[in-house]
């Protein structure tokens, strides 16, 4: 294993800090080996490696896929992944001279991208985050790959699985009471429900994917009509694998924010509920986007990780 020849990723620490981004709620697959980050990506392997000024990369190819001839274009993946053509460093210039408080949290988090992710998995890894905790909400993604997903292949110690697909989840009722079992709670019908709806949407000839390119206002709309999928799930779907760059995702952690630093100029009333009216989150959504301007939801996740680091 340790003959796997390393690649180089030109991205440079100032453009993406791995340390602080794949632990921090964008994905739930990323485990932590010692100075390596290994996860599953396009069913590969893929082990990253941070150094100043760029990323090292290997990979393991899955083991149904190993009598392939066309091997996969690994480095073709991360830059994908990683949305590598958006420079992190023009963002938040020009998020500074919009924003005084950005610009006096910037330093301190450098190098926070927006991932650029498969929408299924996302998807339903964000219904999953619905009052819950990153480790928690790791622990089910774990747990769903482990039961309905495909072995890839082992590394260090530790097994692998892809993320299972809609129709994986979708083969009987009996999903439900599994994910119920693997600790899903309440969200266990939604997960089914929304995987019935998508596979039957994928049979008419359709993809997710496709989706990308179109409005956030028309990508937003058609999660909305999922199971589970409330306006926040929404935003950080259509942010982290639909392109829509402007989508602001408002939890808890953003909604102190506003209260500390933008309520004035929002209009919005401090309040100590957690829970905000769809008027409000919409009101606070829409100052974002007026205020960071297309890649609004970029400027977003640096705020998140402020607080999030904050409260650890």
């Amino acid at each position: 294993m340790n003959r796997i020849t390393w690649n180089q990723l030109k991205l440079p620490i100032k453009e993406i800090s791995l340390d602080i981004i794949l632990p921090s709620g964008q994905s739930f697959r990323w485990k932590k080996h010692g100075d390596e980050w290994v996860s599953v990506l396009n069913e590969l392997i893929v082990i990253l490696r941070q150094e100043d000024d760029h990323i090292l990369y290997r990979s393991i190819p899955s083991q149904a896929r190993a009598t392939l001839t066309t091997p996969i274009d690994v480095e073709s993946v991360l830059q994908d992944y990683f949305n590598a053509s958006i420079k992190l460093s023009k963002l938040y210039r020009e998020f500074g001279a919009r924003d005084k408080y950005f610009k006096t949290i910037a330093p301190l988090f450098s190098g926070i991208r927006i991932l650029r992710q498969d929408p299924w998995e996302t998807l339903c890894s964000f219904i999953c985050s619905t009052n819950n905790s990153i480790k928690r909400i790791t622990q089910m993604i774990d747990s769903i790959c482990l039961t309905f997903g495909t072995y890839v292949a082992t590394y260090d110690g530790v097994a692998y699985y892809t993320f299972p697909r809609p129709e994986d989840l979708c083969a009987s009722g009996s999903v439900v009471q599994k994910l119920r079992e693997l600790g899903f709670g309440y969200r266990a019908p939604y997960v089914y429900k929304t995987a019935l709806q998508v596979h039957e949407w994928q049979l008419l000839g359709h993809e997710l994917a496709e989706l990308r390119g179109s409005s956030y206002e028309k990508v937003r709309e058609f999660l909305m009509e999922l199971p589970g999928v409330g306006p926040k799930v929404a935003d950080c779907v259509c942010l982290m694998a639909f392109d829509c760059h402007s989508s602001v995702p408002i939890d808890t952690h953003m909604w102190n924010i506003v209260q500390r630093r933008y309520a004035k100029d929002a209009k919005i009333r401090p309040s100590k509920s957690k829970t905000l009216s769809k008027s409000t989150y919409d009101d606070i959504s829409s100052h974002l986007r007026g205020l960071w301007g297309d890649y609004a939801g970029w400027a977003q996740s640096v705020l998140f990780i402020s607080e999030l680091r904050k409260n650890a």
